[in-house]
């Protein structure tokens, strides 16, 4: 697999390609692919010499390094480019919502939504182990389809999965939330693979509520969908999941565009071949 690392020559983003580095060592890695997008043809070769200069320094990581420069917008070159040069997953450094950003939106967040690759958010924390991988379960029918997905991260991380589950006071909405949880327990049962039920979350207060649970578990990464028909001012209001993505403990997230993977053909789940 290819591993795709947007760099704009920040420490956090040259954490990021650390963290990909780190990833390498659970997953099959063929090479790390250092992008970065410039405003025009013109700024091509001062970046490309400070991709350069990055390679170099992470040369004898154990992991081919590749760079890859493109002009144009980077909201909509990340997701394309994965596509284009075959990365099976993204790995982004952010900021966090700062500033302008609490009200314009997540710059993070609006990447993720224009791709199809599957993304691993992180921050400024070092690479460590993943051990343990938290889902939030809600009452969709989409939430049973990132069951495949978990059997694909088990394999290769060996990680206990800690379910927590959706809060509902409606008893239709109840009931299927219990439905989901005895899918996912099924799932993972069948399949041999360490689990705990953990907690429970409010989805006006998502992101308290899973940020606590990913707290008391010392979880090492949190999971969780996006749904690509959300439209973008919802995400630009602040939903839930923006800020699970720039959490302030800095516990990296995967981002899952469930969708996409539905449309695609063969095994659609496997992002880590």
């Amino acid at each position: 697999m290819k591993i795709l690392v947007p760099i704009d020559f920040t420490d956090v983003t040259e954490n990021a390609l650390k963290y990909a580095i780190g990833l390498a060592g659970s997953l099959s890695v063929e090479s790390i692919i250092l992008f970065h997008v410039v405003p025009s043809e013109k700024d091509v070769s001062k970046a490309q010499a400070s991709l350069d200069n990055l390679e170099g320094k992470y040369k004898d990581a154990g992991v081919t390094i590749e760079t890859h420069i493109r002009p144009g917008n980077i909201f909509d070159l990340i997701g394309k480019s994965a596509g284009d040069l075959e990365a099976s997953l993204i790995v982004m450094g952010t900021h966090g919502i700062k500033g302008m950003q609490r009200i314009i939106g997540s710059k993070a967040m609006r990447v993720i939504t224009n791709s199809e690759t599957p993304y691993i958010v992180v921050q400024h924390k070092p690479y460590h182990e993943i051990r343990k991988i938290l889902i939030p379960v809600d009452y969709t029918r989409e939430a049973k389809q990132m069951l495949p997905l978990l059997l694909s991260l088990n394999e290769r991380f060996r990680a206990e999965i800690c379910l927590v589950p959706q809060q509902a006071s409606d008893e239709f909405i109840d009931d299927k939330i219990r439905n989901n949880m005895g899918y996912f327990k099924s799932f993972l049962d069948d399949n041999g693979i360490r689990f705990a039920v953990a907690g429970s979350f409010n989805t006006k207060t998502k992101y308290k509520d899973v940020l606590r649970e990913a707290g008391t578990l010392d979880a090492d990464m949190v999971v969780t969908a996006i749904d690509p028909e959300t439209d973008i001012t919802d995400y630009i209001m602040g939903v839930e999941e923006q800020k699970l993505v720039a959490n302030e403990s800095q516990i990296p997230v995967m981002c899952v565009n469930i969708k996409h993977f539905m449309s695609r053909k063969g095994n659609v789940f496997d992002i880590m071949s």
